[in-house]
């Protein structure tokens, strides 16, 4: 007898690589891992009982996520700005981020807004969850629709280079100073969506301008590197 059809597909296990990657994403957002700090292959491949393959494809995961930097013949740390870089890179932020937006209301298509707008409620979701890392990287997506939209390959790939890093290391700084996430992240985007709805370069590039710089306020005050607050 023929068997019958499988209703519903079994449950994927776990990779070794992501349950490590997991981890690690855990640590530094509890604060057991803190920027700056070093995170070492062969340590890491004893505790969770993987290779140091593994442990590496999981830092390049990492790594992509702007939550670690490796460092060539040195070695790979929790990734940490001082309030300089990050004024520097909210700066090129603003001018290059600007210049997408304008490209985007020019060029965006109703099927590239209709996944923003899904975007946007994966962020409302990870704000209702309090979830610092989910939130950060549903943003993240957010500005990347804007900058694919903008059809300049260059442009994203600068972006990405740019920015990756910076996202990451404030949503860590937010989390360790349990800072509760509130609608307000979620309204700050209207602007741009309504400038792109609206096919305004103009205003696409004030609303990003004025978004980003409102973003990282908190960040841009001090000429010391920052003291985080104990988790």
């Amino acid at each position: 007898m023929p068997k019958p059809p499988l209703t519903h597909a079994a449950p994927r296990k776990e990779s070794a690589q992501t349950r490590v990657a997991n981890a690690l994403r855990n640590a530094i957002f509890t604060g057991e891992l803190r920027p700056g700090d070093p995170v070492t292959e062969l340590h890491l491949s004893g505790i969770h009982k993987v290779s140091q393959t593994t442990v590496r494809e999981a830092l390049v995961r990492l790594e992509h996520a702007g939550l670690v930097r490796r460092i060539h013949n040195v070695g790979t740390f929790v990734t940490q700005m001082s309030p300089r870089e990050v004024q520097e890179r909210v700066r090129l932020r603003v001018m290059l981020e600007g210049l997408a937006g304008m490209e985007a209301a020019r060029l965006i298509t109703p099927r590239q807004l209709a996944e923003i707008d899904r975007k946007l409620d994966d962020m409302a979701k990870a704000v209702k969850a309090n979830k610092h890392f989910e939130a950060a990287q549903a943003d993240l997506e957010f500005h990347r629709l804007v900058w694919l939209s903008a059809a300049d390959q260059t442009l994203c790939q600068v972006l990405e280079q740019l920015t990756v890093p910076l996202f990451a290391f404030v949503s860590m700084e937010r989390r360790l100073m349990h800072e509760q996430m509130t609608g307000k992240f979620l309204r700050v985007h209207e602007p741009i969506v309504k400038a792109l709805r609206n096919h305004d370069p103009i205003a696409a590039q004030q609303a990003m301008r004025k978004h980003i710089e409102n973003a990282y306020a908190d960040f841009m005050g001090s000429a010391q590197p920052y003291t985080l607050a104990a988790s």
